[in-house]
């Protein structure tokens, strides 16, 4: 299989694993991984736009990869909360 093929499906399985845990909102914790898995997912797609010399991609990547650290400081406290109860 092609190396950005394979780059390619990483981007989209773990950009569908993030959302499922994210709109899932089962607990604080698992909130934060989905949003780590976010963060994950927008450096492999900025990756590819790089690769690819896709421009529009990385920039939609850079400013998905912003609100997700946002989304992980948001809710990164609250996920302790959890640990330390």
């Amino acid at each position: 299989m092609e190396e950005l093929t394979v780059l390619r499906t990483f981007s989209a399985v773990t950009t569908v694993l993030a959302a499922g845990l994210v709109a899932a909102n089962w607990n604080a914790r698992v909130t934060v991984a989905g949003f780590v898995i976010f963060i994950v997912a927008s450096v492999a797609w900025m990756i590819d736009g790089w690769l690819e010399d896709k421009a529009s991609l990385i920039i939609q990547n850079v400013i998905l990869l912003l609100i997700n650290v946002f989304g992980v400081w948001r809710w990164l406290p609250k996920a302790e909360k959890e640990v330390k109860s």
